[in-house]
């Protein structure tokens, strides 16, 4: 898009393009882009709330909407509008089909096993415990929207690797994390989770305290655990949990069969990192941020 500054100045930035930016996890690919590009990009979208706007310059992104919020510092010209509502019955959106929770599922078991792409679809079915009209539904939307190619040797492969990670991590945080069972507990030994045998109590470490392990620049404040079960009997009693709304232990009952095996375990005892870095984005806040961009660096940087 090319701005005239006037006295003969112009102004010329790339755009980004986004439906919707309504969650603080989707401002880190942006950042990441710009980060790439070397250079500010504009984002174009349907609407950006003052609390979005307010996220979006603090990481120096410049942006436009159809309700006529802007926000674009360029040479010798700012502008910053904030505060128009969005347009009455929004903007018309394309709901990609692996927006679905379960086809999220099948994208996710995709990420962590990549050879499952190239295996019949009733093996991606049974690995990712849904039916095999999801795979169809899931394997068609990743073809036609340029995500997941076929080669010459007419094996399927990831495209656009970054634009998966991107996508996964964004969604899922939106559609398939708020349909899990989840339970909040507080601990009475702070480190109590360092040393527990995460094979006998079928749980994975995600969030903050992955990242603690997988990043070494983050101590976690908060944990969090993936198990068969939200309420999972025999570690909340070795742990000492004590339930607690408010507490710094949340324990999420995971959405991945027990019999899945990941091909691209980062740590044992520790979430895929896709998963780890998309709960990071999530919080929206700088260090896990900061967490999530070396995670992303040295475990989703290339397609598996």
């Amino acid at each position: 898009m090319r701005f005239d500054l006037g006295d003969g100045g112009i102004c010329t930035l790339p755009v980004t393009v986004r439906r919707a930016v309504d969650r603080f996890s989707a401002v880190f690919p942006i950042v990441e882009m710009q980060r790439r590009l070397g250079q500010k990009v504009l984002l174009v979208t349907s609407y950006v709330s003052p609390d979005m706007a307010e996220r979006l310059r603090s990481h120096d992104i410049a942006f436009i909407d159809t309700a006529g919020n802007v926000s674009l510092r360029l040479p010798n010209a700012l502008l910053y509008v904030v505060g128009r509502r969005a347009p009455a019955g929004g903007v018309p959106q394309r709901r990609a089909r692996t927006a679905s929770p379960k086809q999220l599922e099948v994208l996710f078991a995709l990420i962590a096993n990549p050879g499952l792409l190239s295996a019949p679809y009733r093996s991606i079915a049974n690995a990712a415990g849904v039916a095999l009209s999801t795979v169809n539904l899931a394997l068609d939307d990743l073809l036609e929207r340029g995500l997941v190619g076929v080669g010459d040797d007419g094996k399927r492969r990831f495209i656009d690797w970054e634009r998966v990670v991107d996508e996964w991590a964004t969604l899922y945080p939106l559609r398939l994390r708020p349909k899990l069972a989840s339970k909040r507990f507080s601990a009475m030994r702070p480190d109590w989770w360092r040393g527990i045998d995460h094979h006998r109590y079928d749980a994975v470490l995600g969030g903050e305290a992955a990242a603690e392990k997988l990043a070494h620049n983050l101590r976690a404040e908060r944990i969090t655990l993936y198990a068969s079960s939200a309420t999972p009997r025999e570690l909340i009693l070795d742990a000492r949990l004590k339930a607690d709304p408010g507490g710094e232990v949340e324990i999420v009952q995971r959405f991945w069969p027990g019999a899945f095996t990941a091909t691209a375990v980062a740590m044992p005892g520790v979430a895929h990192p896709v998963l780890v870095y998309a709960d990071l984005l999530d919080t929206g806040e700088s260090r896990n941020v900061e967490a999530a961009r070396q995670i992303r660096e040295q475990y989703l940087a290339h397609p598996p």
